[in-house]
């Protein structure tokens, strides 16, 4: 990772694409889950996928706390508090993640794993959604050198 600033907007298109990319891998992993029964898939790859994910996760928070909170701490007046709170969120996001993955790594069942890989997909697209309505907009993530709504209404 470059420490180059970026556009807002470049920001915005590249962490939207990692968004979009995130969805696909937990596609997949759900997709390993359904076809565990089928022997085309054992609950080893499943949790070593679920493992690299949580790796990928963590470059991807990273990119948007040296790209995103920069971005949108400037944005208008409630930046410093909208900066606060993502870093609220990813610490605790942090937590859940590891608490999830070692879930599923310790998995001793179908079931087991099936249902933490559930709910691993459920918050990260809860999370995504809610990234996407509160930070990663256009109003928000824009190449305006002066804002145009210094309150942010």
């Amino acid at each position: 990772m470059s420490d180059k600033p970026l556009m807002p907007s470049e920001v915005r298109r590249k962490v939207l694409s990692q968004h979009r990319e995130i969805e696909q891998m937990l596609s997949e992993l759900e997709a390993g889950v359904a076809r565990l029964g089928e022997g085309g898939v054992d609950a080893e790859q499943v949790k070593r996928a679920a493992y690299a994910l949580r790796g990928i996760l963590e470059l991807h928070m990273n990119f948007e706390e040296l790209h995103m909170l920069p971005a949108i701490t400037e944005a208008d007046g409630f930046g410093p508090e909208r900066a606060r709170h993502l870093n609220t969120e990813h610490q605790e996001q942090r937590k859940q993640l590891d608490l999830l993955v070692d879930t599923i790594r310790e998995a001793s069942s179908i079931d087991d794993l099936a249902g933490s890989v559930a709910k691993l997909a459920q918050m990260l697209r809860d999370d995504i959604e809610e990234e996407e309505r509160e930070y990663v907009t256009d109003k928000l993530l824009r190449d305006n050198i002066i804002p145009t709504d210094t309150f942010g209404g």
